[in-house]
């Protein structure tokens, strides 16, 4: 969906264009984006806490950042 995929990357004009408008007038894929913006708030809150846990290495996120770009390059 374009607009998880607008959180990671900038879309051209055409696609902003586009999500925005369809945002406008559907409301289960606006409420799919607010609940996609609150996950990702609370995520970088939790992280931002500081509660003393390392977080993943820097291996592991390697590997997820892979794994990810190669679910969007499909």
């Amino acid at each position: 969906m374009l607009a998880s995929r607008a959180m990671d990357v900038r879309l051209p004009f055409a696609d902003r264009m586009a999500m925005h408008l369809h945002l406008a007038i559907c409301e289960n894929c606006a409420r799919f984006a607010r609940q996609m913006h609150e996950m990702r708030r609370l995520f970088r809150a939790n992280a931002d806490a500081g509660d003393g846990a390392t977080g993943l290495t820097d291996e592991a996120r390697q590997r997820i950042a892979t794994e990810l770009q190669d679910q969007l390059d499909r």
